[in-house]
């Protein structure tokens, strides 16, 4: 009988930690990584910085010319912006 019930709680216990797993969204889809290279493919130059924003990363880079382009990449499609457009 005793177990019974602990088999029983070990099985509620893994239930509800899968079914949270389950239904807590993923905030980011695309790692850090992924977004400054996604970044750097669209707009060429040194990533001088990579920031976590909620759902995006704000990446700056450092273009050949001398001008730093703020690029913004969506976590979640990995679709990339300039920044200001």
């Amino acid at each position: 009988m005793l177990r019974t019930k602990v088999l029983l709680i070990i099985i509620a216990l893994l239930f509800s930690a899968t079914s949270a797993a389950m239904t807590s969204p993923k905030r980011h889809a695309v790692s850090k990584e992924q977004a400054a290279t996604l970044a750097q493919q669209r707009y060429p130059g040194k990533i001088v910085k990579v920031q976590t924003e909620q759902q995006n990363y704000r990446i700056r880079v450092l273009q050949s010319d001398g001008r730093v382009v703020t690029v913004l990449v969506d976590g979640r499609s990995g679709q990339v912006q300039r920044e200001g457009n």
